[in-house]
């Protein structure tokens, strides 16, 4: 109690505008299944907030049954829901549509037998896509993340509700990042 900790600045949360959006969603190549897959990939990073193992482990289940939501095991193991657009459910059932295999997972390899995608899978992808569109930023699934939530404040949503959308355990977490505050609102 005697050791008085150092103040941590507010981090500088990174985010895609809509121009850059459109521009990194217009260099997929929808000829090939990995097209469509990441397509799909980053529609469900921008319709959720997700994390990408968050996003990794979706169920096929959700999308064959047509349902606009479903309930996620986050971080810490806490429960949420999340809510895919239109958009979002129509490239991820295009995606579906061409895919030949039955795995249960939405996010598969392309090589058979078919395993589920992993974090490490990614990386090349989002590094390709980056240099095609010539992004100075960081293009990560993180990155989809905190444009999520600074779509949402930005629209005028409750950090309260962002900070539900997101999966965050504290709202001073939600503040720190999107309201660059130390203390909750």
């Amino acid at each position: 109690s005697e050791i008085k900790l150092p103040r941590r600045p507010s981090p500088q949360v990174e985010y895609l505008t809509n121009t850059e959006i459109s521009r990194v969603l217009d260099a997929i190549d929808t000829n090939h299944i990995t097209g469509w897959r990441l397509r799909a990939l980053i529609e469900v990073f921008l319709s959720t907030g997700m994390r990408v193992s968050e996003a990794l482990s979706l169920k096929r289940q959700h999308f064959d049954s047509g349902a606009k939501e479903a309930e996620i095991i986050g971080k810490g193991k806490r429960k949420r829901t999340v809510f895919f657009s239109q958009r979002c459910r129509s490239w991820v059932q295009q995606y579906l549509d061409r895919r030949v295999d039955d795995h249960p997972l939405v996010f598969v390899t392309t090589g058979y037998p078919v395993h589920p995608c992993r974090r490490e899978d990614l990386s090349r992808f989002f590094r390709n896509l980056k240099a095609r569109i010539g992004l100075t930023k960081k293009l990560t699934p993180h990155i989809f993340r905190h444009t999520f939530c600074t779509t949402l404040r930005n629209n005028g949503a409750d950090i309260s509700h962002i900070k539900d959308l997101a999966g965050h355990a504290n709202i001073q977490t939600t503040a720190r990042y999107y309201l660059g505050k130390d203390k909750a609102v």
